[in-house]
């Protein structure tokens, strides 16, 4: 965002040397727990922000699912003390809560718009709803401008968890025979991280961007076809299977409606084989800071520090 206008200033529980930060279009880190005095002390050094991007809280069905009263903490928790401080300090700010499609639940296939019912069947769709309906409360009360971002799969560079770095991790070790949890036939809507960082900023620069959006590229993709992608831009000839099991709290679809999103700019400039292609180059230069190769991303650089 830092390219795009804003003076941007981030907050990190340990420190970040200055020109990474700087490297990440970082104006300022402030450093600390995330508690009231942090946000007050922003508040005084920067003024009042014109956005908030609320990025804390679980990005892990499992995670949540192994100890729901602290993925609460962590989601709920601080997006309640956030809006809190916000709706005292800086009322008129403009705030982005990162959801995720995990609160449609089970969905036949199709693209899901916004207006679906939400049914989450996870303790990690659950927590999110309940977090989207205490900002839209707080945002009511306090007269906040409020963008709800449902995410449906980011992946791309700097991931270093969830189905793709696990099925990188072990192609990487030359496994010959690659097994899976799952039937192979679930689907999802992989968007690439630079295309979904690119649609927030949209989001935030326009003023008539409010309410609720998916953030996706309306196109699903099974898990059995995602994988057999990465194995090729690995160039691993190893065998995947799948063991037919489902995870539980894992719907078999999910696939974005991006229709509303489309009226702010183009959705999706990376392909998926193309985004594929340089997640498996970062892979196999072990996670460390290198150029990307594919067309249009080139000139992004992304390291593993902070």
């Amino acid at each position: 965002m830092g390219d795009d206008g804003f003076k941007v200033t981030g907050f990190s529980r340990r420190p970040i040397a200055p020109a990474s930060a700087a490297e990440w279009g970082f104006a300022a880190i402030e450093v600390g727990d995330f508690e009231p005095q942090i946000l007050r002390r922003a508040h005084r050094q920067f003024g009042a922000p014109a956005v908030v991007f609320h990025a804390i809280g679980s990005g892990s069905v499992g995670q949540a699912a192994d100890d729901p009263t602290a993925d609460y903490e962590r989601t709920f928790g601080s997006a309640e003390l956030l809006t809190e401080v916000l709706g005292q300090l800086s009322p008129a700010t403009r705030l982005i809560y990162p959801s995720s499609a995990a609160v449609y639940g089970i969905v036949s296939e199709g693209a899901i718009s916004e207006s679906a019912p939400v049914s989450p069947i996870s303790e990690y769709g659950k927590t999110k709803m309940l977090t989207e309906d205490m900002c839209r409360e707080r945002a009511q009360i306090y007269g906040m401008q409020l963008i709800v971002a449902r995410f449906f799969s980011v992946y791309g560079p700097w991931q270093k968890k969830l189905l793709l770095w696990d099925i990188a991790q072990r192609l990487l070790s030359g496994q010959t025979a690659v097994t899976l949890g799952g039937t192979g036939r679930e689907s999802r809507d992989f968007i690439h991280v630079v295309d979904a960082a690119a649609m927030v900023v949209k989001l935030a620069q326009y003023e008539t961007a409010l309410g609720t959006f998916n953030i996706g590229t309306g196109r699903a993709t099974p898990t059995m076809a995602l994988a057999s992608k990465l194995a090729s831009a690995m160039n691993s000839n190893a065998e995947i299977s799948f063991t037919g099991i489902s995870r539980p709290g894992d719907p078999m679809h999910q696939q974005a409606d991006v229709r509303r999103l489309s009226e702010f700019g183009q959705i999706a400039r990376v392909p998926l084989e193309e985004g594929l292609a340089d997640y498996a180059y970062w892979i196999r230069h072990g996670g460390q800071a290198v150029e990307l190769r594919a067309t249009g991303l080139n000139n992004l650089r992304l390291n593993n520090e902070g």
